[in-house]
């Protein structure tokens, strides 16, 4: 379900050179992944969120109405790399008593 959300929002900003945020927020329903995720688009340079209505997005320099679906997800699953590429570190585990 998330990623239908992803392709529709990713589908508007094709479309239309923006996207409305809304639908993508209630989806993923979890602010620390919303904001993860579009701090990484904006860094990506794929879009950037609009001044005077924070809950659209605009198309960014960097973004390309060929971008695939799988490289705007994938993205997500790779945060704090700019291109995807670096792997997302594992949390160490918790400590038995």
């Amino acid at each position: 379900m998330r990623t239908a959300a992803v392709a529709d929002f990713l589908q508007e900003l094709r479309a239309h050179g923006s996207a409305d945020l809304t639908n993508l927020c209630a989806t993923l329903n979890d602010g620390s992944l919303v904001r993860e995720t579009l701090d990484l688009w904006t860094r990506q340079g794929w879009i950037v969120v609009a001044r005077s209505t924070p809950l659209q997005a605009l198309a960014g320099p960097s973004f390309s109405r060929d971008l695939p679906l799988e490289r705007f997800c994938a993205a997500g699953a790779a945060a704090g790399s700019p291109d995807g590429s670096e792997e997302r570190a594992e949390a160490p585990p918790a400590k038995r008593s």
